[in-house]
C-alpha cells in the first residue's frame, strides 16, 4: 500500500472475550482527530458506566504524520494500551482507534495474562470488523467568474469522488472541495480546460476519506 492510502474500519466494530471471569469488550472505529477519539471514549464511558477499565490505543494522522496514543486507564503499565497499539501497528491501520472495555471478574490475570487479553481483544475486534482501504484527500478552494458556474459544475460532475464541502457566493463564486489525491491533477486540468484557465485552485488542508 502506498503513502497515499491507508487501512481503517468502514464502521464501528465490536467483539467480546472472557479471561478467568473478566469480560473484555472490544470496540474498533475510524477516528480522524484526537477530538473524535476523546468523544468516542466519552460515549463508551456513558454506555459502560460500571466498567473497571476502558483502555485504548490509536494511530491518527496529524499534519501528514502518524501520531500514536495509548491509555491504560488504571491497568499496570505496559499491559493494556501498549499491547493494543502494537496490534494496530502490526496490522498497518491508520486513523484507527481500538478500545477494550474490561469488567473485572474477581481473578487477577497477572502481567502476562493482561497483555494477552488486551492483545487478543484488539485482534478480535479487527478480525470481526470490516477493514477497508481509504485514500488521502486534499481540501482546495476553487474560485472562478460567475459566467463559468455551469462549466465548473460540469467538471465536478465528471469526478464523482470529489465532494463539495462549502459554497460561498460573493464577488465571485468560491467552492471548498475535498479531492482524492489521485484525482487532483485530472480535475484541475479539466477545470482549466472548461474555464479557459479562469479557475483559481488553492490548497487548504489535508483530510482523509474512503476511496
Amino acid at each position: 500500500m502506498n503513502q497515499r492510502e491507508f487501512r481503517t474500519f468502514a464502521e464501528q466494530s465490536r467483539s467480546s472475550l472472557t479471561r478467568k471471569g473478566s469480560r473484555f469488550i472490544g470496540v474498533g472505529a475510524c477516528c480522524e482527530t484526537k477530538e473524535e477519539l476523546d468523544n468516542r471514549r466519552g460515549e463508551l464511558a456513558d454506555e459502560f458506566p460500571k466498567a473497571s477499565h476502558i483502555a485504548s490505543a490509536s494511530v491518527i494522522a496529524e499534519s501528514g504524520r502518524p501520531v500514536e496514543r495509548y491509555d491504560n486507564d488504571g491497568e499496570p503499565s505496559g499491559t493494556a494500551g501498549e499491547p493494543m497499539l502494537e496490534v494496530l501497528k502490526g496490522e498497518g491501520l491508520m486513523n484507527t482507534a481500538v478500545f477494550a472495555v474490561r469488567y473485572f471478574g474477581g481473578t487477577e490475570l497477572g502481567t502476562g495474562g493482561l497483555v494477552r487479553a488486551y492483545s487478543d481483544t484488539a485482534r478480535a475486534v479487527i478480525s470481526s470488523g470490516k477493514v477497508i482501504k481509504r485514500q488521502k484527500r486534499e481540501k482546495y478552494l476553487a474560485s472562478f467568474p460567475y459566467s463559468f458556474t455551469g462549466k465548473v459544475a460540469e467538471a465536478l460532475a465528471e469526478f464523482d469522488r470529489v465532494k463539495v464541502l462549502e459554497r460561498n457566493y460573493g464577488e465571485e463564486p468560491e467552492l471548498t472541495i475535498s479531492v482524492p489525491v489521485n484525482d487532483k491533477d485530472s480535475l484541475l486540468g479539466r477545470l482549466r480546460e472548461l474555464t479557459s484557465g479562469s479557475v483559481e485552485f488553492a490548497r487548504k488542508s489535508l483530510t482523509n476519506e474512503e476511496e
